[in-house]
């Protein structure tokens, strides 16, 4: 079932956005990360254990290979912070999520909406970033010759300069 599941999410997201590139989020340690329903009853532990079991990686895997067969491209985006940033001006803090909810209500410009949506919004423009590196670099992935902790920093701090606008009419070019 998982995996039929997979194949079928994975085949519409690729027909729905052929010749793209599909932005992944690069999750780690997932199920550590995920809430699990407290239940003493078996019903609710044995739903627990197979929502553990799920392969996050398996769907990955299914979406690259057809996006390739479909003339697109996907790539994985670098997850941090993707649902405590926000998107339309950059503050990002945890107080962004209150409660750890699903409600995110930046503290900065009082931007309010869905957790979910708010992280898709981040890996969007993540996305769009990766291409127009690409674009002008021709290199998709381009690694800065620095330590872990300085590479995330200057990463952070480039996406904090990322801004989400519903405007979708073209800026004129200078």
């Amino acid at each position: 079932m998982k995996q039929n599941t997979n194949h079928v999410v994975s085949k519409r997201i690729v027909l729905q956005h052929p010749q793209s590139l599909i932005g992944l989020e690069h999750l780690t340690d997932i199920r550590e990360r995920t809430k699990r329903r407290k239940g003493k009853n078996a019903k609710q532990r044995k739903a627990n254990r197979a929502f553990s079991k799920w392969s996050f990686a398996e769907l990955h895997s299914m979406i690259a290979y057809k996006a390739l067969l479909h003339r697109s491209m996907a790539i994985k985006v670098d997850a941090n912070y993707t649902s405590q940033a926000c998107p339309k001006c950059g503050h990002t803090c945890k107080e962004n999520r209150p409660n750890k909810g699903l409600l995110f209500v930046c503290q900065n410009c009082q931007y309010t909406l869905h957790a979910d949506l708010v992280g898709a919004r981040n890996i969007a423009m993540r996305t769009l970033l990766l291409r127009q590196d690409w674009i002008g670099t021709g290199l998709l992935s381009v690694r800065p010759d620095v330590s872990d902790v300085e590479a995330k920093a200057a990463r952070l701090k480039r996406y904090a300069g990322l801004r989400w606008s519903s405007d979708t009419t073209p800026s004129p070019r200078l």
